[in-house]
């Protein structure tokens, strides 16, 4: 009887070993064979950023889907480790190509999002001291796009650190309150220091959530969370736009064919698109 739980042990060790060994094999850097009609291609780069527990597998199907379609191509991967070290892999060139960076956490099951406002702030003046980057766009889901909004806001302006361009935020929560925790720090502290965003230069954020039939939530963000953002853009000069995607869920909203079209859409098209 010993040896048969020894031997499950070992089982569900190993299992659990190949299932993170899977979860950090990222989509590899390749460089983009053909362009669009329809698109923009800049130099400007967008980093891809996980929420709360995401890996390697929350964006790998729509990096492999941008570059097939020709949109953009991963030259980049910045892994973070439990420690906040940061790993670059990949080659950086300044070309108008619309390059891709593609976030990892080696520990993404933490308790709050603070450490990642840290360690995306850390990436970004790292990214403007070692490849002279200036400008970025940012896709976010979850919490991932909570730490994005935190850094911008808290410390965004600075001048050691590249100036967004583009924030695509996929059912992110800005106010997490609730009646058994009626303030959310986190949120207040954004709107204590939202007049960062008077000094920064023209930056537009895309404000996504879905619904699910009959729901004002995508199952696990509510809708009221996602456009507590209002408050903390309004009077800025930002140019702030919310999408509505009814029958779509939390996970959908990184992994759905149609949500990245939407994607491409928001970061590359040539025209306005507006919101509903």
């Amino acid at each position: 009887m010993a040896s048969k739980w020894r031997w499950l042990a070992v089982l569900l060790g190993g299992s659990w070993l190949g299932y993170r060994w899977a979860t950090q094999v990222v989509t590899p850097a390749v460089p983009l064979s053909s362009h669009r009609s329809d698109t923009e291609y800049t130099a400007v780069p967008t980093l891809f950023i996980p929420g709360w527990g995401g890996n390697a597998w929350t964006y790998n199907g729509l990096l492999r889907w941008l570059v097939r379609r020709g949109y953009g191509h991963k030259v980049l991967t910045v892994t973070v480790s439990r420690t906040g070290v940061l790993h670059f892999t990949g080659t950086w060139t300044d070309q108008a190509t619309n390059p891709l960076i593609q976030v990892l956490f080696t520990h993404s099951f933490t308790t709050d999002y603070q450490q990642q406002i840290r360690w995306i702030t850390e990436i970004l003046r790292q990214l403007k001291q070692r490849y002279g980057m200036t400008s970025y766009n940012v896709v976010a889901h979850s919490w991932g796009g909570s730490t994005a909004i935190g850094s911008l806001v808290l410390h965004g302006a600075g001048a050691d650190l590249p100036q967004p361009n583009r924030l695509i935020l996929l059912g992110t929560p800005i106010d997490e309150s609730q009646p058994t925790r009626p303030v959310d720090e986190a949120f207040e502290q954004l709107r204590a220091h939202r007049d960062n965003l008077q000094v920064m230069g023209p930056l537009t954020i895309y404000n996504v959530y879905g619904t699910l039939l009959g729901r004002q939530t995508d199952g696990s963000v509510p809708v009221t969370q996602v456009q507590a953002l209002r408050q903390v853009v309004v009077g800025s000069p930002v140019t702030y736009r919310e999408h509505h995607v009814s029958g779509v869920s939390h996970g959908q909203l990184h992994a759905s064919p149609a949500m990245w079209r939407l994607i491409a859409q928001l970061l590359w098209s040539p025209g306005e698109l507006t919101s509903h």
